[in-house]
């Protein structure tokens, strides 16, 4: 007998569902918790990170990035050392000191690919150039000190030639004058004494062959070497947000006030416009390490006596994961 049409669409509904019963359930696994602990407290040097996680790029990878503050009195590699932390921000130099102590960090890849610790002074002063540090007095703190001590030596002032004194970093003691050279970082005091007015010169050691990276992000060997796949889409996704800021660092204050609801915009943005050269050198790719300068680094800090123990300075870095991302330079 001939089946009607209302029959003939009961029996497709009745296979349809029950094709739909057998078929295999997929479901997407939940992201994979991952700690990063930061070199300072929330501000425009962390932008690229930022972005990654705002704009989506770490959950494309199965990631879900919780930031943890530094400072000046926090432990940068302790965090990542015993695995609270996965992944670490921190100063090249500093990655360098661990591992001839035995401790077992090494550098994915770094994003101030030019280091920025400058020296600065008012420009009434006329102080240009490290030649001109001779019989000053220079503010500068115990991790600037090999930069200093090499540049000056690079152009013949040895350090017995000027005076080293320790402040805190203070707009209104270094208006003064008293203290002619003041060492720091660019987004620092350099920035506060440019927004409030002050004309001033700046001296980079990386100008004078001190070539010292800034923020690289570290792991430990045992967490690279068991979980390769995860670093590998970390690192991928950080430089993609760092990439998204070089083409729209407007984006940067608004990004930096999600994470630091007190930040100013407007000083945000003034410290990445002044960042971005560090970050974009214009040579190689975003995030990219030179063989050499690892080697310049260790050699520095060897001449200065920061490190006397023996060292393989290959093993404080490793490019795997930069060369897959963007193959082999």
């Amino acid at each position: 007998m001939k089946a009607s049409k209302r029959e003939l669409t009961v029996l497709l509904l009745v296979i349809a569902s029950t094709l739909s019963a057998c078929a295999p359930t997929t479901t997407t696994p939940p992201p994979t918790p991952i700690t990063v602990q930061l070199a300072w407290t929330h501000q425009s040097n962390f932008s690229g990170f930022y972005a990654a996680e705002q704009r989506g790029f770490y959950a494309a990878e199965g990631l879900a990035v919780t930031f943890v503050e530094g400072g000046p009195q926090v432990d940068l590699l302790s965090p990542v050392l015993d695995g609270t932390a996965q992944f670490g921000v921190t100063g090249a130099d500093e990655l360098i000191k661990a591992r001839a102590q035995g401790r077992p960090v090494r550098a994915l890849a770094t994003i101030y690919r030019r280091s920025p610790v400058v020296y600065i002074s008012l420009a009434e002063l006329g102080i240009t150039r490290p030649q001109e540090f001779a019989g000053k007095t220079i503010r500068v703190a115990p991790n600037l000190i090999a930069s200093l001590h090499a540049m000056t030596a690079r152009v013949g002032v040895p350090p017995d030639q000027y005076d080293e004194v320790t402040l805190p970093s203070d707009l209104a003691a270094f208006a003064t004058g008293e203290v002619p050279v003041w060492g720091g970082f660019i987004d620092g005091l350099a920035v506060a004494a440019q927004q409030a007015g002050y004309e001033i010169n700046i001296v980079y050691p990386d100008d004078y062959g001190v070539h010292f990276y800034g923020h690289t992000v570290f792991a430990t060997d045992d967490f690279i070497e068991q979980n390769p796949d995860l670093v590998l889409r970390f690192v991928r996704a950080t430089l993609q947000g760092w990439d998204y800021i070089i083409q729209d660092p407007e984006q940067n204050g608004d990004l930096v006030a999600l994470y630091n609801p007190t930040a100013d915009v407007a000083l945000e943005n003034l410290r990445m416009s002044i960042m971005l050269p560090l970050v974009n050198t214009g040579q190689d790719h975003i995030g990219w390490m030179r063989p050499e300068t690892w080697t310049g680094m260790e050699k520095t800090l060897r001449e200065q006596g920061v490190i006397t123990q023996p060292l393989d300075v290959t093993q404080v870095y490793t490019l795997q994961f930069l060369e897959e991302i963007y193959g082999e330079e």
